[in-house]
């Protein structure tokens, strides 16, 4: 009888247990940079005030948005409360700035936005520094500039390739690295290709050297590949020179902003031309072709089959 005793108030101490003993528990999903892919959306904002009780949230006047969309500069985000995989609000007093992956995986059951704690999902902003493990180790501390960090996320690192046919008059397609697009535009005797980011008409490509007094490789044109190409008395500079199947581009999403946009007013330079290649390399093979039959001096390219490799980002 002592024995069953015992055994219920062992029963009935566990039942008087703080709701922490159900507190969430989950893995470390990796830093930043990795897990704010999987988190609907990414904001620069300030705290402005805590709103502590049984459901702790915080207020903040965003500054930016980075990923997703907001109809408002304000927001109230639901932080940790010992059940749910959430930071404790302490750790983000009011006034100070940080970048927030919101409403990523284990954050919160139901609606409404919440902060998770099973990742780096936030990082301090700090005298124009990033703070925080950005693309590091858990709990590993990473400072770099607020301009530095918006490259990297917003244009990480890609290697990509793939195969293509395209025939006559048609345009051939293909997104990539997430917010860009390579694309086959037709010309009368073949194709120009063309590198563009999403939502953008600049042609990111266009400053691929060389850009005066010989063809440019971005050009494919069926005098390029027949076999007496002076033949064709419409060729660019009456050049003898002539591009090789394989034909390497560059490009970068700072084309027509930063780098040659509509207020520059003066010449690429040099080290421009170097900066857009840091960024972005590609590579078109033409695998196979048949030019227009019967034409011999200017024919265009019936169809072409391609390789393509693009590699690049920060």
């Amino acid at each position: 009888m002592k024995k069953i005793a015992f055994c219920f108030v062992i029963l009935l101490g566990l039942g008087m247990i703080p709701t922490i003993a159900w507190a969430c528990s989950c893995a470390w999903g990796g830093p930043f940079l990795t897990v704010a892919r999987d988190a609907l959306l990414v904001v620069r904002g300030r705290i402005v005030r805590h709103h502590p009780g049984k459901t702790p949230t915080m207020d903040v006047h965003v500054l930016e948005i980075l990923y997703g969309g907001l109809l408002d500069s304000g927001m109230s985000i639901q932080m940790g409360d010992g059940m749910h995989c959430r930071p404790p609000m302490d750790g983000f007093p009011p006034g100070t700035e940080w970048i927030l992956a919101i409403n990523g995986p284990g954050s919160k059951p139901g609606n409404g936005l919440a902060l998770s704690h099973c990742g780096q999902y936030w990082l301090k902003v700090e005298n124009g520094d990033v703070i925080g493990s950005i693309d590091g180790d858990q709990n590993e501390v990473q400072r770099m500039p607020l301009g530095e960090f918006r490259n990297r996320f917003f244009y990480p690192k890609f290697d990509e390739r793939f195969t293509g046919r395209v025939e006559s008059g048609k345009r051939f397609s293909k997104t990539f690295a997430g917010r860009f697009e390579f694309v086959l535009e037709p010309m009368p005797e073949g194709w120009e290709i063309v590198v563009k980011e999403l939502g953008r008409n600049e042609n990111l490509s266009r400053l691929t050297p060389p850009l005066h007094f010989a063809p440019n490789p971005r050009e494919i044109e069926g005098w390029h590949l027949s076999d007496k190409p002076a033949d064709c008395a419409s060729r660019p500079y009456q050049t003898g020179l002539i591009p090789e199947k394989l034909r390497k581009f560059i490009f970068s999403p700072q084309v027509g902003k930063q780098i040659d946009g509509p207020d520059v007013g003066r010449s690429v330079t040099v080290e421009e031309i170097q900066a857009v290649e840091r960024f972005g390399r590609g590579s078109l093979m033409i695998e196979k072709f048949v030019l227009e039959p019967g034409k011999v001096d200017c024919p265009k390219i019936e169809w072409m089959e391609f390789s393509v490799i693009l590699e690049g980002g920060y």
